[in-house]
């Protein structure tokens, strides 16, 4: 890639077997045969692509349908990509599609779908604005047929800009704009395209005009007009974009020369966070690597650097892209018309500035935001994927909890909860810092957990955390705490302060102490992480990579989405389910939820799903997207159902055919779960043509029969994320980092996993980082359990390296830290 291509003769198929191949790099230039198809008189043509810069390579392209651009883009079958954009255009949700309508979608997996769903938008928004830009073309009457069809034709957004560049007005303050006021727009075309006569500059200079009265002047003046048609040129953007790809380009990091130690840094919320230290940016002091094999997590490293001011950051090109670039360019403007040194001497020149200050710059523009792109892709989708494994940890039921948000001033905040989640007694210790009384926190802990019989501490993993492990550790060694009945689990302490004042928590706590709230929030995050999670800003939990220096639209939206579908996946009961999680239910909104518990409480409890129609603002579509995702559980209604098909994942709209296979298998509906149940109907499901009988009988597509069969064959009210087996880790000893030498064999839980490792709770105050040049080519998760040896131990920085050995297959919740 350091050399130029050795330029070959192509045939007139070659070029258009290129052209059709292409996203809009082409090599076409006005003076190229046209295409068959394309016959046209040869001097109008020329004129046309003189003018406007186009190459053949439009006028061959044909205006799309959304569904047509979706397949081609998403690489998916056209009969799929239909039903989607069908799916799409009635408002159906994703949890909704994947589960009820798959069978249309070919089984695309949620997170396929997001991404098709944002490409989907992207188009929808790309054929606005190509009609809002035909529309102001028709009201300026430029506009003809071909030019509509050539902007309707454009696939991606670069293309319609490439279009729509040569008619874009100018600012009027631009050098271009100014030197078209002193009339000289006519000479510079004549320049440009050489046509007759020749320009003289001595007849141009007007002694009288300031701005006209030298012959430099007005030789300045006309360059820049040329550089604006030049850099504003379809066919010379379009070969940009394919040099940009061809040659290689070089991102040259370097530490910026006013860069001091450290400087704090202000939040998005303007709140000054801690201060940022230059050596975190250390990595891309002296950084050099090719565009194409930078990684999204060393761009986003990159570019918060660079806004920091620690780094300075440049894009470098090699002078083959410079020499091609120019070649083609003097190809497309010179190679017609007079050739007299005037000319020449004005193309050099305009052409030479062209690159130095449009070409380049624009080249360098693109690079970063094609970087910039996918990183914040990269994010959003180790953010989104983190998410969904967070918020699927199994909870910890039928345990009463004490839950401690340690801190130093305001002492360790306690509250201890039922099995069901309700506040028993809150309280504050100060086992640490200037106030401490280590004995009465001692005998507040004792009388706590005694008290209630409670066996189980969450502890907080923000300030302090480290302390309270140790005194906790100091209790179980003298014997004071039980260490073999009584066991503690490190909890994710992000977001708690927020929600704690927050308005959620204000309408739920209305009277308990704001630092009370968090230490209830962290003892529920163990006893229901999902219920928990959501009540906080997907954003502030601490799982993603850079999250805060992405789109926060975006990520929002993708978040959200995230939820609605973790909690769509587990369902909730229509007669418990808190607003907080029932907003997040597929086709819900918080006014809707706010009404169904409204509904609720005004006219008690839902006997069945179809209840949910007499809720003011629940109608037909939103009924038909969030009714497979509530249940009516037993002993929220007396104990038993109306319906027992509203326990299970069978939607109301295929309960006739539920009915047909229990009558079918000679069974009754209150049957549903026994293992006599599960069984007939697994042993029908397996009779192949029996379930083709239905499906012909019902009229339904095969799929959505199976999936009937499946949903019936499922445990009744089981908690669906005890199958993910992403269990809680309980730990009863601890390690301070200053213990562990290189070598050490520990044990642990992924916490956290990003683009360039996973990091990992191994029982000290730091977690660990297992690179993933050290992960053996495995993929983590969070909650998984593994074994892993230590290879680096950085004090100063209080950093540590680990290198995966093995993944830990057992479930069981005790946690030891084994050293060799």
């Amino acid at each position: 890639s350091e050399a130029p291509a050795t330029k070959k003769r192509r045939t007139k198929k070659d070029k258009e077997n290129e052209l059709c191949q292409s996203n809009g790099a082409t090599e076409s230039t006005a003076g190229e045969a046209l295409p068959p198809d394309q016959e046209v008189d040869r001097a109008a043509y020329t004129t046309t692509a003189a003018s406007s810069g186009r190459s053949s390579f439009w006028g061959r392209r044909k205006v799309w349908n959304i569904h047509e651009l979706l397949a081609e883009t998403e690489n998916i079958q056209t009969t799929a990509a239909r039903n989607i954009v069908q799916l799409f255009e009635n408002e159906n949700t994703i949890p909704f599609i994947c589960r009820y309508r798959r069978d249309l979608v070919d089984h695309i997996t949620p997170e396929r779908l997001r991404d098709i769903r944002n490409t989907y938008t992207d188009i929808v928004d790309l054929r606005k604005k190509a009609e809002n830009i035909v529309h102001q073309l028709e009201r300026e009457n430029v506009l003809n047929t071909d030019i509509r069809e050539e902007l309707m034709c454009a696939k991606t957004n670069e293309e319609l800009e490439f279009l729509y560049a040569p008619y874009k007005p100018a600012s009027k303050g631009t050098l271009a704009e100014r030197a078209k006021a002193l009339g000289l727009q006519e000479y510079a075309d004549c320049l440009l395209s050489g046509m007759a006569p020749k320009v003289e500059l001595s007849a141009i200079v007007n002694r009288d005009n300031a701005d006209l009265a030298t012959e430099e002047q007005v030789l300045t003046g006309i360059c820049n007009i040329i550089i604006h048609n030049i850099s504003k040129n379809t066919s010379v953007l379009e070969e940009l974009r394919r040099l940009q790809n061809v040659h290689r380009i070089m991102l040259k990091c370097s530490k910026a020369k006013s860069t001091t130690t450290s400087k704090t840094c202000k939040s998005t919320s303007g709140i000054a966070d801690k201060k940022l230290d230059s050596t975190k940016f250390e990595n891309y002091f002296n950084f050099l690597a090719d565009v194409k094999s930078i990684k999204p997590h060393q761009t986003l490293a990159i570019n918060r650097g660079e806004k920091l001011k620690f780094l300075t950051v440049k894009v470098e090109t090699n002078s083959y892209l410079k020499n091609d670039l120019t070649r083609f360019i003097s190809e497309q403007y010179m190679s017609e018309g007079l050739n007299y040194p005037l000319r020449r001497e004005v193309f050099s020149r305009a052409l030479d500035e062209c690159f130095t200050k449009k070409l380049h710059p624009l080249l360098c523009r693109q690079v970063r935001a094609e970087l910039k792109e996918k990183a914040t892709r990269a994010s959003i989708e180790v953010f989104g994927k983190n998410l969904k494994q967070l918020l699927l940890m199994s909870p910890l039921k039928g345990e009463r909890i004490l839950g401690i948000d340690p801190g130093y001033t305001n002492g360790c905040k306690l509250a201890v909860i039922s099995e069901t989640a309700d506040v028993l007694e809150t309280g504050v210790i100060y086992p640490h810092g200037r106030q401490s009384n280590r004995k009465g926190a001692e005998q507040k802990l004792v009388h706590l957990l005694s008290n209630y019989n409670c066996r189980i501490i969450a502890l907080g993993n923000g300030t302090a955390c480290r302390d309270t492990e140790m005194w906790l550790t100091s209790l179980f060694q003298a014997g004071i705490l039980d260490s073999q009945s009584i066991r503690y689990s490190m909890v994710n302490e992000n977001g708690a302060s927020i929600y704690s004042c927050s308005d959620v928590a204000t309408k739920e706590f209305p009277t308990m102490d704001r630092n009370e709230i968090s230490a209830v929030s962290i003892a529920r995050r163990l006893n229901d992480p999902l219920s928990e999670y959501v009540k906080i800003e997907p954003r502030h939990l601490g799982v993603g990579m850079y999250q805060h220096d992405v789109n926060e639209k975006t990520l929002t939206e993708t978040l959200n989405d995230v939820v609605s579908e973790c909690v769509s996946y587990v369902g909730v009961d229509l007669n418990t389910a808190s607003l907080n999680v029932l907003k997040h239910i597929a086709g819900l909104s918080e006014k809707k939820a706010e009404k169904i518990i409204e509904h609720r409480n005004g006219k008690g409890p839902f006997q069945s799903r179809k209840d949910l129609l007499a809720v003011r603002s629940i109608g037909e579509k939103t009924y038909i997207q969030c009714a497979g995702f509530v249940r009516i559980e037993p002993l929220s209604v007396g104990g038993k159902v109306q319906n027992p098909l509203d326990c299970t994942w069978v939607h109301p709209e295929s309960y006739k055919l539920a009915e047909a296979v229990v009558q079918e298998c000679e069974l009754k509906l209150s049957d549903i779960g026994k293992p006599k149940f599960k069984e007939r109907i697994k042993q029908l499901a397996l009779t192949t043509s029996k379930v083709e009988q239905l499906a012909q009988k019902h009229k339904l597509p095969l799929e959505r029969v199976k999936f009937v069969l499946d949903a019936l064959q499922r445990e009744l009210l089981q908690d669906y994320r005890a199958d993910l087996d992403k269990r809680p880790l309980f730990k009863q000893g601890l390690t301070r980092l200053e213990d562990l030498s290189l070598g050490d064999i520990v044990t642990g839980a992924v916490t956290n996993v990003t683009h360039f490792g996973a990091f990992v709770d191994i029982g000290v105050e730091r977690d660990g980082l297992i690179h993933k040049s050290h992960m053996n080519n495995c993929e983590l998760s969070i909650g998984d359990r593994i074994v892993a040896s230590v290879l680096k131990v950085d004090m100063q920085r209080r950093q540590l390296g680990l290198r995966l050995e093995n993944m830990l297959e057992e479930t069981d919740t005790s946690f030891t830290l084994k050293t060799e």
